[in-house]
């Protein structure tokens, strides 16, 4: 019954449809084994809301990557105050990367709030966090920065399109690529174009840097010899364009669409995608680790335009 439903999505009376994933942990080795482990504890919110939970049984491979269990979770429901409220937590416990990293815990997670009407939701990474993170046996310090997106927009204006948003992005992209002796393909991959106009897309961190690494550390990234790059706390954010069913003519018929059916033939939603931990391994083994990754969302229907014509 669960498949079916997912096969037939129904938007609730409110005309919000929820949509959240999360998964705890994945990997995929290429040395000195190949192996892989594919979405642990995988979970998906159906469009009309609910709740989802699965847990992750403790994996380890060869030696090379193990944790002791976590779990994800999704859920979305309407709030006290009318609005629709969307989340979603991975975790993952006692992860261990080839006794070189270590964390007792990792956790992401995000709950958006759309309010009536409004097609920008609110954001909180509230309880997002490393809990005791070494690298070698060194503890890793963070600066976290949960509140790069800030505020929700006024006028229900894209996080894409905020000035301060932007701004603060940027001086993040800046901060990382002035860094003395910054690798050449950091400096490719943090690249910020001030005049980029309509973006679909922007990338961040929730981590403004972190202190006490061995190898080289740039906001929130480790580059490290004999082991692989880290990437701590990663966030997309996508602007996602949801179109309507298209109707069915019957033969020899034209339907003609409706000023209310026009002007809701599409709604824009915003994918919040959060990755706590991306390990791309390059030493001792290669491969990519991922741990405790969120990806909330949910597209309210556009407010119906004002009656025109005569009363």
């Amino acid at each position: 019954m669960a498949a079916l439903a997912n096969e037939l999505p129904r938007i609730d009376a409110g005309g919000h449809t929820y949509n959240a994933d999360a998964f705890a942990f994945s990997a995929s080795l290429q040395q000195p084994v190949q192996k892989a482990i594919e979405k642990q504890a995988a979970v998906k919110l159906l469009p009309t809301g609910g709740y989802e939970y699965k847990p992750a049984e403790p994996r380890q491979i060869e030696g090379i990557v193990s944790h002791r269990g976590g779990y994800a979770q999704v859920g979305g429901h309407a709030s006290s105050t009318g609005g629709m409220i969307t989340f979603a937590t991975a975790v993952v416990e006692h992860l261990n990367i080839l006794d070189v990293l270590t964390v007792d815990r990792v956790v992401a997670q995000i709950t958006t709030e759309h309010a009536p009407n409004n097609l920008v939701p609110s954001v909180s990474f509230l309880g997002t966090r490393f809990e005791n993170l070494r690298i070698a046996g060194q503890r890793i310090e963070i600066d976290p920065y949960h509140d790069i997106l800030g505020a929700k927009p006024d006028n229900d204006e894209s996080y894409l399109e905020n000035g301060g948003v932007l701004s603060r992005i940027a001086q993040q992209y800046s901060k990382i690529r002035s860094m003395v002796g910054l690798p050449k393909w950091a400096s490719d991959q943090f690249q910020w174009d001030p005049m980029a106009t309509d973006r679909q897309q922007v990338k961040c961190s929730l981590v403004k840097s972190v202190s006490g690494a061995p190898g080289k550390s740039f906001g929130h990234v480790i580059d490290l010899p004999f082991f692989g790059k880290i990437f701590l706390a990663e966030l997309t954010v996508t602007r996602v364009v949801k179109s309507a069913p298209v109707k069915t003519e019957p033969a020899g018929l034209r339907l003609e669409a409706s000023g209310a059916d026009a002007s809701n033939s599409s709604s824009t939603g915003y994918q919040f995608t959060l990755t706590m931990l991306n390990a791309q391994l390059n030493g001792g083994a290669s491969g990519q680790v991922r741990a405790a990754e969120a990806d909330p969302n949910g597209v309210n229907k556009p407010p119906l335009p004002p009656p025109t014509g005569p009363s």
